[in-house]
């Protein structure tokens, strides 16, 4: 698998970082995701968020726009140009909008050309649909409307063109809004980065998934230590691969790490 991985990091990667490195770096990355989303709910931009599944991305935003009372909604998941287009209509003045997992509409037309206008940098924001809609009309949509909202877009796809590379279809459609709003990768460089991330958030205390699994602090060692040690056996490691184990640890307390090897990707 091919890891998105944040610009940031990867330049100390190159550098042989030490542990003690890693972790500083990683507490800069952990930061500047919770300050680009505070700025969002500030109103100063629009924002962002490409990484690999699992490594927490949501859970960021949801929590920083919580801390900073932010009045906002998401969507999530598949939807449609027109279910975009009343959606944001719909919550057009609230402070933030998060669009998450909702890669389909990244490959359409018709939602890329909402999102270009949503996420301008003009003041006022003007979202047309041109098409006459009679479902839109029988709900009261006008067919423009000024949106208020910033917009926080997170996925787990590339929507950044790689030098030398050619363009997805996705990547060619949102190239206009990738190039006006502030990105973040979110992945880390490699295995070794990955294993660093969950230590220091253990450590932390903020792994939420032990305290919704109810699992003890010596079990919460014993999954920590067991994914840690056999880490090449997985695809990667990411809150779902703990979220997977600790389920197993509770309902097969004698062989739950044969069964975690078997079956968590």
């Amino acid at each position: 698998m091919t890891l998105l991985a944040n610009k940031a990091l990867l330049v100390v990667d190159a550098k042989n970082p030490s542990i003690e490195e890693m972790h500083a770096a990683l507490d800069k990355f952990s930061t500047s995701i919770q300050m680009m989303t505070a700025g969002v709910a500030n109103g100063a931009w629009h924002l962002l968020l490409m990484g690999d599944p699992g490594q927490g991305k949501t859970q960021t935003v949801v929590d920083t726009l919580n801390d900073k009372n932010a009045n906002w909604t998401g969507i999530k998941g598949t939807t449609s140009a027109i279910g975009l287009y009343k959606f944001m209509f719909e919550h057009k003045d609230h402070d933030v909008i998060v669009i998450d997992d909702s890669d389909a509409i990244y490959d359409s037309t018709e939602a890329t050309e909402i999102l270009k206008a949503a996420m301008d940098s003009k003041t006022e924001r003007k979202i047309s649909w041109a098409k006459q809609n009679q479902n839109l009309t029988a709900l009261g949509i006008p067919n423009s409307f000024v949106l208020n909202a910033k917009v926080i877009l997170i996925t787990n796809k590339d929507l950044e063109v790689a030098e030398g590379k050619n363009p997805s279809k996705a990547q060619r459609l949102m190239k206009p809004v990738v190039d006006r709003t502030p990105k973040l990768k979110t992945g880390l460089p490699t295995r070794t980065w990955e294993i660093e991330h969950f230590k220091l958030l253990h450590k932390r205390g903020e792994i939420l998934a032990f305290g919704e699994a109810n699992i003890d602090a010596q079990g919460q060692q014993e999954i920590m230590d067991f994914i840690c040690e056999n880490s090449e056996h997985f695809g990667s490691i990411s809150f779902r691969t703990i979220v997977k184990t600790c389920a197993f640890y509770n309902e097969m307390p004698d062989m739950w790490q044969e069964m975690a090897m078997m079956t968590v990707a």
